[in-house]
């Protein structure tokens, strides 16, 4: 009679006064979600964090040798903020991939989150770099001056990529690798004026 649900229910409830959906979110469960948080503020610290660190290490990582995949992101990034900071590095020209630390690693600095951290790695091509060199003239430097910050005298003999990585580093391996990941993550933002607050959220 009259076609659609939705015409029918425009007749009866012409305000939405009775709709199910009466904002027209369309989520089709009833719900208002208009006063709804839609991340949390240290989830969304951690993307700004990640971001920070994904273009210190597109300025300053060795390109001469072709692309360069390095682990670079020594925290956890939920499923919303990993897929806005893949986004974000691949409108950069990079690509960025997830992983899911094992059980070991994880108790080296959190023995009581039960689930396991996923960690980034993003891969830059020498190309991507260039670009955004062009259009950033001064990133080089400031991230450059930011990433000595981060050298450490044990750095060298770990498997733990900084800022300038190789595509030769491999996954985290032992304790010291992964407090110069962790450290190096913090020292970088602090250069950068941020500051992680991984030691204070255990991310």
């Amino acid at each position: 009679m009259f076609g659609r649900g939705r015409a029918y229910n425009d007749w009866l409830d012409p305000y939405g006064i009775h709709s199910h959906d009466p904002y027209g979110w369309g989520d089709g469960d009833g719900i208002n979600r208009s006063s709804f948080a839609q991340v949390s503020g240290r989830a969304q610290k951690a993307l700004d964090d990640a971001k920070t660190l994904f273009l210190n290490h597109l300025a300053t990582v060795d390109t001469s040798g072709g692309p360069v995949t390095a682990e670079i992101i020594a925290f956890h990034l939920v499923p919303d903020m990993k897929k806005a900071f893949n986004k974000y590095v691949k409108e950069h020209g990079c690509t960025a991939s997830q992983r899911k630390i094992t059980r070991e690693e994880q108790d080296k600095f959190n023995k009581t989150r039960k689930s396991l951290m996923i960690f980034s790695s993003v891969t830059v091509s020498p190309q991507a770099q260039q670009e955004y060199l062009a259009k950033n003239p001064q990133a080089a430097s400031k991230a450059a001056a930011a990433s000595s910050k981060t050298t450490t005298a044990g750095s060298s003999k770990t498997a733990a990529p900084g800022p300038s990585g190789s595509s030769k580093t491999a996954p985290l391996g032992s304790s010291q690798a992964l407090k110069v990941k962790r450290t190096a993550n913090d020292a970088q933002l602090d250069a950068a004026g941020g500051g992680s607050g991984l030691k204070k959220q255990k991310l």
